[in-house]
């Protein structure tokens, strides 16, 4: 009777055992995080919590896991191979930097899966949803990407950096301190002349008399009369950022009038004739750090993934 009693204890143990083990990716935890892994993990246990935009649920994630899907979020898979190496690791320094002091704001995670407020990350059904037949062509390039660089973090004087990045500039990227107002000695402005040769570098927008008044409603900005002398000074830094513009005798900054009338970036220009409003912009995102695009070509010329991101963080080391 001892015997089967012992029989029937292992035989309970392993039909609970046996259906965790098979699922070899996301368990739900006690903490109510949903942990993620992949059996071909690269960092020995290595992980990072994300705040899911979709479910709002904090996910457990395994951190080479991670790193493939951030890249595969924000880089085009088609990029050469240096690029998605620089990319991995720009996506893997600042995981590491949100990770070494999380938001509060987070509930308890250490990143965002918000692209708008951190980087993207999509999870491996996401990836295949978005490249179809292509998925394992892709997943490929990736994953060997990310292998090269995993564990390697850009710093700077020591410490890590944050390793900003945007997909294409004006043909010069801008500087933290023209954008955010805060000297950064690795986020200076840099030449990305590739960037002009992307067929998304320009972008026109144009509204009429009205739209122009309504997205600026509650701005402040004194919009009547002639409507081309709703526009006044218009300033721009060496690297082509709008640094002042006053609309409707109201200064706001180029960040601003992106953000109010959607634009790709703040370089950008704006004309008014026959009661219409003309905007032509150069360059996409915010323009500080890495031009993935610039990567992209500075790869495509014979640049490694370690000569990318030196040109684009100024006095940066990779270890």
């Amino acid at each position: 009777m001892k015997n089967t009693g012992f029989i029937l204890i292992i035989l309970v143990a392993v039909m609970f055992i046996c259906p965790l083990a098979a699922t070899g990716g996301a368990k739900e935890e006690k903490s109510g995080t949903v942990k993620i892994t992949k059996a071909d993990s690269q960092d020995g246990g290595e992980s990072i919590l994300v705040l899911s935009s979709s479910t709002k649920k904090i996910n457990e994630i395994d951190m080479f896991e991670y790193v493939v899907g951030a890249v595969a979020a924000e880089m085009p898979p088609t990029y050469h191979s240096q690029a998605l190496r620089a990319q991995a690791a720009v996506c893997y320094t600042y995981a590491v930097k949100k990770r070494s002091s999380p938001d509060p704001s987070l509930g308890g995670a250490d990143i965002t899966d918000d692209s708008a407020v951190h980087q993207g990350y999509l999870d491996a059904a996401a990836r295949k949803e978005k490249w179809g037949d292509k998925y394992e062509t892709y997943e490929k390039k990736i994953e060997e990407a990310v292998k090269d660089v995993f564990g390697k973090v850009i710093t700077y004087d020591g410490e890590t950096i944050t390793a900003a990045f945007h997909a294409i500039s004006c043909g010069q990227t801008f500087s933290a301190e023209e954008v955010w107002g805060k000297d950064v000695p690795y986020l200076k402005s840099v030449t990305s002349a590739g960037d002009k040769l992307s067929p998304d570098y320009s972008s026109a927008l144009t509204l009429t008399e009205d739209e122009f008044k309504k997205a600026f409603a509650g701005s402040g900005a004194e919009l009547g009369g002639d409507c081309k002398k709703w526009v006044g000074e218009i300033k721009k830094t060496d690297s082509g950022y709008i640094s002042l513009a006053v609309i409707g005798k109201k200064e706001f900054t180029g960040a601003q009038v992106r953000e109010i009338l959607g634009l790709r970036s703040a370089c950008f220009e704006i004309k008014c004739s026959d009661g219409e409003f003309k905007i032509t912009v150069r360059g996409y995102g915010h323009g500080v750090g890495m031009s993935q695009y610039g990567a992209d070509y500075m790869a495509r010329q014979g640049s490694d993934w370690q000569e990318i991101i030196k040109h684009y963080y100024t006095g940066a080391e990779i270890k």
